[in-house]
């Protein structure tokens, strides 16, 4: 996904056009550009000043989260690279290219962390198994706030494939709402996991990166209930 979106998304950021320059929609984008940019310079502090001097479990939070967060982001960014190649709603584009961007680069310091602990970008229990010692489970660790059965592994709030075909398929204003109406769950998934490992990680370059995703999806999801609300 990575090298094929870099080929093909190599140009600069598409501007919002001149008729929707002022108002509502432009300041919605700046929240997306805001969040981004500030996050983004948190995350490069974080990766490079946290320090871990014992060794990182494969099979613990840290682990866990890394490699869960890399999947979750790996569909939002398809996600967000599908309607931007669609829609009309140039909003709805500029946004997309964000969350692919910044989406992209949290993956990408993610997968170091891993090259770093000496692990490998599989584990050794199922997605999400770190998380039932609490953080986004209820008791029992079997069900998410989101409403959805963790029990056999299933990702905080993915799309199901169903889901993914039915935006492909979409056109127009249809596809612009299934967009918004799917990433906003997502994020509420991947809030969830941030929550948790915030909670539970052991390393302080997970637990402030894991905060800052909080915050900014948090954030996020905002912007796109008043976006849907529009739509």
């Amino acid at each position: 996904m990575t090298d094929d979106w870099s080929k093909s998304h190599s140009g600069t950021p598409q501007m919002l056009p001149a008729e929707a320059s002022g108002g509502r929609p432009k300041r919605l984008w700046i929240v997306f550009v805001a969040v981004t940019l500030l996050t983004a310079a948190a995350f490069f502090a974080i990766g490079r000043l946290s320090a871990e001097p014992r060794a990182v479990p494969d099979a613990g939070p840290d682990a866990g989260f890394a490699r869960d967060m890399q999947a979750h982001h790996a569909q939002a960014v398809e996600m967000a690279l599908l309607i931007r190649d669609k829609s009309g709603n140039e909003e709805i584009r500029a946004i997309a290219y964000d969350i692919a961007t910044s989406q992209q680069h949290q993956s990408g310091q993610m997968f170091a962390w891993l090259q770093d602990w000496g692990l490998s970008p599989s584990g050794p229990t199922a997605p999400m198994a770190w998380m039932q010692a609490g953080g986004g489970t209820h008791q029992g660790g079997a069900t998410t706030h989101t409403g959805q059965d963790t029990s056999e592994g299933t990702m905080e709030g993915m799309a199901t494939p169903d889901q993914m075909q039915a935006l492909r398929g979409a056109a127009g204003a249809e596809a612009d709402r299934l967009f918004v109406d799917l990433m906003i769950r997502h994020h509420q998934g991947g809030v969830a996991m941030a929550r948790a490992a915030v909670e539970l990680a052991d390393t302080a370059r997970v637990k402030g990166f894991a905060a800052r995703i909080l915050e900014a999806q948090t954030a996020e999801i905002t912007a796109l209930q008043e976006l849907r609300a529009r739509l």
